[in-house]
């Protein structure tokens, strides 16, 4: 576990680099859908938590709404997988031990 942690934190940096340069496809496209774009998302995810995020997609929810799902590596190397609803920015579902850890003093 401590080998896998500590791989993921030497990965990290890089993957939050690919994703920033990223072509924005939904940065373009998400206020036409009246979607946020992932730059408000991400920025929602790093105001609450301690960490790294690594990738983002948009699906379709269970109930049919749009989805933001961000996975995010937390300062103590948990792994988080995030759901945000991707027209209001609500938190929707977090996965992932040490989650509650994981959140910024002050942001609960």
């Amino acid at each position: 576990m401590i080998a896998r942690r500590h791989l993921l934190s030497l990965l990290a940096p890089a993957l939050a680099a690919t994703l920033a340069a990223a072509p924005a496809l939904l940065a373009d496209d998400a206020p036409r859908r009246g979607l946020l774009p992932v730059s408000a998302i991400l920025a929602r995810v790093e105001a609450r938590f301690d960490g790294t995020v690594l990738d983002a997609d948009v699906r379709a929810g269970r109930d049919g709404r749009v989805v933001y799902e961000v996975r995010f590596l937390a300062r103590r190397g948990n792994l988080l997988q995030i759901r945000l609803d991707a027209a209001t920015g609500a938190f929707l579902d977090i996965d992932g031990h040490g989650f509650i850890e994981a959140i910024k003093p002050g942001a609960r």
